[in-house]
């Protein structure tokens, strides 16, 4: 691998700003941020749930588990695209297995260490599927809104 963990170019030129802003994980992560903050949301202000009965320790395991997956997503990508694979692949099959891990081994992990009640996770086929189609899409959009955002070449 010759450059940041997913880029598939070489090193990043500039600042490290400017890289981190034209880096798929970082607004890969930006997402899963967001999307646990809208979750961890809906579960406490339901009333009568027991998440709003313990809002603090459910948001330790959402902030838990959110860091946790995009650490082994990352992490898993960035040792994966040390084999003579493509980035892609790499960075696929660490998402893909950044989920499986959180679905097996992490998030029960986190459940019985910061939350009170069982929670129940789903069999890791399914989620690991539509995990892995959805990062591949949300690729697919990220590589055409780079080309999209790119500064056409020099006429000089």
């Amino acid at each position: 691998m010759t450059g940041e963990a997913g880029t598939g170019e070489g090193g990043a030129s500039g600042s490290l700003p400017v890289s981190l802003l034209a880096s798929h994980w970082f607004w890969l992560f930006a997402l899963v941020g967001v999307s646990s903050l809208f979750d961890y949301w809906d579960h406490v202000s339901r009333e009568g749930s027991p998440f709003a009965a313990a809002p603090l320790a459910w948001l330790g395991f959402t902030l838990a588990s959110t860091v946790t997956l995009c650490a082994l997503a990352w992490g898993l990508a960035w040792v994966l695209g040390k084999l003579p694979i493509p980035q892609l692949a790499a960075d696929t099959a660490g998402v893909a297995l950044a989920i499986a891990a959180h679905l097996m081994l992490t998030g029960p992990l986190w459940a019985r260490t910061l939350w009170v009640e069982g929670v129940i996770f789903d069999a890791p086929g399914l989620p690991v599927l539509a995990g892995t189609l959805t990062y591949l899409f949300y690729r697919g959009l990220f590589l055409f809104a780079r080309q999209l955002f790119r500064p056409p070449p020099s006429r000089a």
